[in-house]
């Protein structure tokens, strides 16, 4: 009993520990990408001068490029290790804020948008968590759909997600949640590709991307206790595209949809 007590006395410890490490590390890169955003906009700046020299022209365009890279690491390295804040989430209002950031995008790249809103709760979720998965997808579909003809196609639906093997009742241990699927019609990802995309540091943009959107987005989606799946298809036997769907458990006992 004494061992025991030592034990959890030292788990405890531990969890303490590595919370406070957690809470410094978000201090740190909060600072750091406050820091590189000041010398982002000092470089703005700097290339709206008069009478630069081409050249110089060049090193700053390289410069930006590769500050933006380390901005986008800070802030989404910044989202796994703050601290959640649960509230009542609308999918929708989510989903739509995002399209509203990327409107430019999606008017630049000419990428139609289809909408099928039938989920219509609340969610206990972390809503700045919940806009940066669905930000990550989205733009990974805005990028990779061809121009002019792209389409993404964003379904959100109830779900009940069977987590026995009775398939023919609702078990104690099935779950009542959202899905929400994203469905482009870009070229697809290859076979090879498919089993590494949510894996640090992974891209395929060639050095334009940092690697981390989708491990990120899987990590964000694990910490609210669910699941974000794959399926794409390039192979040019049927028409090509990338579907992700997600998943998110509602953490509380709703009506008012059908869930299938």
């Amino acid at each position: 009993m004494q061992q025991r007590s030592e034990d959890q006395r030292l788990q405890e410890k531990n969890v303490h520990d590595l919370a406070e490490v957690g809470l410094l590390s978000a201090g740190i890169i909060h600072e750091v990408k406050n820091a590189l955003q000041g010398i982002a906009n000092a470089l703005l700046l700097l290339d709206n001068e008069q009478g630069l020299q081409p050249r110089a022209r060049t090193w700053i365009a390289d410069a930006r490029r590769e500050l933006s890279r380390a901005i986008e690491v800070s802030r989404e390295t910044l989202a796994l290790v703050r601290e959640e804040s649960v509230v009542p989430v609308r999918i929708q209002d989510v989903l739509e804020d995002v399209l509203d950031a990327y409107a430019g995008k999606i008017r630049y790249k000419g990428v139609r948008i289809e909408r099928r809103y039938e989920f219509h709760q609340t969610i206990q979720a972390d809503p700045g968590a919940v806009r940066q998965v669905f930000a990550n997808i989205i733009l990974n579909a805005l990028e990779s759909a061809p121009h002019e003809t792209g389409k993404l196609t964003i379904h959100i639906s109830p779900f009940l997600k069977r987590n026995g093997t009775n398939t023919g009742s609702v078990l104690g241990n099935d779950e009542r949640g959202v899905r929400i699927v994203f469905a482009d019609n870009g070229p697809g990802i290859p076979d090879e590709n498919r089993e590494k995309v949510f894996e640090p540091l992974f891209s395929t943009k060639k050095g334009n991307g940092t690697g981390l959107g989708l491990w990120m987005t899987q990590r964000l989606v694990r910490k609210h206790h669910g699941t974000v799946r794959l399926r794409s298809s390039s192979n040019g036997k049927r028409p090509s595209g990338t579907c992700f769907s997600v998943f998110l458990p509602l953490h509380q006992n709703q009506s008012g949809d059908r869930f299938v």
